[in-house]
């Protein structure tokens, strides 16, 4: 597994192999890429942009394929799915730690915030109803830097254009 998306970043496409053989999916093309771009990934990628990105670095990948590849990584814990409301499904390779997301209402930006308590869960409902709970998701929602500061005539339309490596 990996520790961290720091650590997943450096990784060479052997070590990428043999995670995906770690968590028993086999090692191929498709998902090495797709796992290449989640792990380089900035932002938290929805499943076309994960697409355009594996079909940049010259590896083929059909629609399908990458809703697949994207869906398999996360049953195996290689990739974490994002679930945001209004927002098509997105995917991070930060998995294996206690992390939450700050959310821009307006662009629809989300960006990593570490859990300022510690372990999972870093919360606890007031009535567990029997239930043992092992997980919380915090979603903190508002507006990104970009979308608080004025925009001129002329500059750019998109507050976050930026190249994609």
């Amino acid at each position: 597994m990996f520790k961290s998306v720091r650590y997943v970043r450096t990784l060479a496409d052997e070590a990428i192999q043999r995670c995906l053989r770690d968590a028993g999916l086999r090692a191929t093309a498709p998902r090495v890429a797709v796992l290449r771009v989640l792990a380089s990934a900035e932002d938290h990628p929805r499943v076309d942009e994960v697409i355009e990105r594996v079909r940049a670095s010259g590896v083929a990948l059909s629609v399908q394929a990458g809703y697949d590849v994207c869906e398999a990584l996360h049953r195996a814990a290689l990739a974490r799915r994002i679930d945001l409301p209004g927002s098509p499904v997105r995917y991070e390779a930060r998995v294996g730690d206690n992390h939450h997301h700050l959310v821009c209402r307006a662009c629809g930006l989300a960006v990593d915030v570490d859990c300022a308590i510690g372990a999972a869960p870093c919360l606890q409902p007031a009535d567990g109803a029997g239930f043992a709970v092992d997980e919380a998701e915090v979603t903190f929602w508002g507006i990104c830097p970009a979308c608080q500061a004025p925009r001129s005539t002329t500059a750019d339309p998109d507050p976050h254009t930026r190249s994609i490596a």
